[in-house]
């Protein structure tokens, strides 16, 4: 029989044990009811009077189970967290540890998700709760199946709920008739082991709650930006990177492609130059990057002969910051390092098949071998070492400043073995937890080092790893309507700060959608294609030498615009839909407008609206910027004709800012108070 805590009849349990008999209470309820009308933390989850921090403990079955409720900031979002101790003189084993448990009050709501998969990220889906839900993903990372966040919008009168666990691996968010939500990591395959007084804790949840969508969307993103992101002065300086990886991937960049794209990036605002794959593995022009992951000691000298160190010196010199690209977890098939040092490989020898949930997506495993699983595995000690020594060597080597960290592999549950310091149910628990680790050592060790999060475009963003990173990598493919869906979908969960996406990329690859004429493309087109991925972190994959002069003139005006306009925002701009979005397939809005806001109520406020047209022919979409005081006058300003004009706020909607822009296809206007801005 399993042990529960059940605080409301029917509602999911937050704790589970693979034996047992008694139900464990608590001293505070361990589930929560969301939904009141007030914002305030007190009536909205029905706590203590003056209560900002909740926990509560219980002992029964010789556990000890702590529950927590912490506010982030002032803000209505709040972080639940769960921890298990063992008192026992016995291992236990857990097959379900919730941070979250909730009753949603009110009639219906209605329910919005996100499916993903490569190229198909953030892809929208709904229901309501008037039928049992189930979200979640078991391929072992975060964002393939499913992304990490559940909206709940209540039909009487658009309360909305936001759930999102916050874990990279697999996690699940529950969902039965009449409102009970339970979300945590996910119970498929889990058999969590905890030893005498040794403590668990759980992945934590995040919940934020508002009267609107919109409202709760903003909550979230302040208290993420605010409360849970790391950050540095280094990396709130929002460098612009260059990367060479879509024009040239691992088979034509060398030193002298890194030198020639360096050479023209001088006169552009460029701020870092990050070298993708293909610098490592074994000295030949026809290496395969996916085959040799791991082997991150090894530089490949036949496209860089004087190596890692002489390459960021180069880059420096050149009054850059280097990058570097480093798969930390992953092990190519054909790598040293799987047949060095097998103590630390991953395998999976339990012969289940993968769920069907989700297409797996590895690069690079091994027919012969399925136990296999294409990473190493940092809940063990040596494959911990092997990743934490590498990304250190490589980065101090270029004295990098830009670290890209990708990840290539659907663990599924994860490590089964027995001989890395884990069990054979909690191996993918115990590898996040190491790499949640690993990635804080890196930042103490580089403090000025930016950290990139990247997982097969965007199969891995999440709050878990929010709190270890400093910005997501949205997706593989950019063209610009798919870009444009990714970034909807995205800040539903993060502020700007912690996006970055480039305008569609010059590939050298097959892949249709992402297909341009580059020779004979209209400044107009790019004009829309640049201005749609200026509203967070911005860089660029484009072969610098082979642009047009129209168009390398052109991506020099635009990146100026960025670096005077926009970069000094993101700090402290929360991003918000003003329209629909666009949908890939064209689909969806084709006049998108986005809002960035900074400073709001301050004499620093000023907003960006970026408004494309997705075709020339579109019809103009319909809005009013958000946030702006009806009788309070402003400066409107196109940043790229500077001309401006002064309007109350009641004043300034589509049609007024379209003509400023002279009706251009593509614009970004500036808002600012005119009374500060003299």
């Amino acid at each position: 029989m399993n042990v529960g805590i059940r605080p409301f009849a029917g509602a999911p349990s937050l704790l589970e044990m693979a034996s047992g008999t008694n139900q464990i209470s608590a001293s505070v309820p361990l589930a929560i009811a969301v939904g009141g009308r007030s914002l305030d933390l007190n009536s909205a989850l029905k706590l203590d009077s003056s209560a900002s921090k909740v926990s509560g403990a219980a002992l029964a079955q010789g556990l000890e189970v702590d529950w927590r409720a912490k506010a982030l900031g002032e803000h209505p979002v709040w972080e639940f967290g769960l921890s298990v101790t063992n008192k026992t003189d016995k291992a236990v084993t857990f097959t379900k540890l919730d941070s979250a448990s909730l009753q949603l009050q009110g009639d219906v709501w209605r329910v919005e998700s996100f499916a993903s998969a490569w190229g198909d990220e953030f892809r929208p889906k709904s229901g309501t709760t008037l039928h049992d839900s189930f979200f979640g993903v078991r391929s072992g990372r975060s964002s393939h199946g499913e992304s990490p966040v559940v909206y709940f919008i209540r039909e009487s009168d658009g309360f909305t709920v936001i759930v999102a666990p916050a874990w990279s691996g697999n996690w699940h968010v529950e969902v039965l008739a009449g409102g009970y939500v339970s979300a945590g990591i996910s119970t498929w395959n889990l058999n969590l082991s905890l030893g005498p007084n040794e403590t668990i804790d759980a992945p934590s949840v995040i919940i934020a709650a508002a009267a609107s969508k919109d409202a709760a969307q903003t909550s979230l993103q302040l208290a993420i930006r605010d409360y849970w992101l790391p950050r540095t002065a280094a990396t709130d300086a929002i460098p612009v990177e260059w990367n060479h990886w879509w024009p040239y991937e691992d088979v034509e960049v060398t030193a002298e492609v890194i030198s020639e794209n360096v050479r023209l990036a001088k006169d552009m605002a460029i701020d870092a130059i990050v070298v993708d794959a293909g610098w490592f593995g074994e000295s030949k022009l026809d290496t395969n990057w996916t085959d040799l992951r791991g082997d991150w000691s090894s530089v490949n000298l036949a496209r860089f002969p004087d190596g890692l160190a002489k390459l960021g010196e180069s880059i420096s010199a050149s009054g850059f910051a280097p990058g570097i690209w480093v798969e930390l977890e992953a092990v190519g098939a054909n790598s040293n390092l799987r047949r060095t040092m097998p103590e630390a490989m991953a395998r999976d020898d339990s012969g289940l098949r993968p769920d069907p949930s989700f297409r797996v997506a590895t690069a690079s495993l091994d027919p012969d071998d399925p136990g296999f699983i294409g990473y190493v595995c940092l809940g063990s000690p040596a494959g911990w070492s092997h990743a934490y020594t590498s990304v250190k060597s490589v980065v101090g080597e270029m004295k990098a400043r830009w670290l890209k960290m990708d990840f290539n592999v659907d663990p599924g549950f994860g490590c089964t073995r027995k001989d890395h310091g884990h069990n054979a149910g909690d191996g993918l628990f115990r590898h996040y937890e190491g790499l949640y680790k690993l990635l804080d050592q890196i930042r103490l060790d580089f403090p000025e080092l930016l950290i990139e999060a990247c997982s097969s475009g965007g199969l891995r963003i999440d709050l878990g790893l929010a709190k270890h990173v400093h910005c997501f990598f949205l997706s593989d493919p950019d063209y610009t309507e798919h870009h444009l869906q990714v970034l909807s979908g995205a800040a539903r969960l993060l502020p700007p700060l912690a996006i970055l996406h480039w305008p569609w990329s010059w590939w050298r690859g097959d892949y249709p959608p992402s297909k341009l004429d580059w020779e004979n493309l209209e400044v107009e087109t790019f004009d829309v294609m640049m201005r749609s991925a200026m509203v967070h972190r911005l860089g660029i994959s484009y072969p610098l030498p082979k642009l047009t002069e129209r168009l390398r003139v052109r991506l020099a005006h635009h990146l100026q615009i960025y670096r005077e306009h926009v970069a000094p925002m993101l700090s402290t701009s929360t991003l918000v839909a003003l329209t629909e979005s666009s949908l890939r397939g064209n689909r969806g809005e084709r006049n998108p407008v986005w809002q960035l806001t900074s400073h709001l109520g301050s004499e620093a406020e000023k907003h960006l609206v970026m408004s494309v047209k997705l075709e020339a022919d579109a019809k103009p979409s319909t809005f009013s910027p958000a946030q702006l005081l009806a009788d309070k006058q402003y400066v409107v300003t196109d940043l790229e004709t500077l001309a401006s004009a002064f309007l109350l706020g009641r004043e300034i909607n589509a049609p007024a800012l379209a003509q400023l822009a002279g009706n251009a296809r593509s614009w970004i206007i500036e808002i600012r108070p005119r009374e500060a801005a003299g």
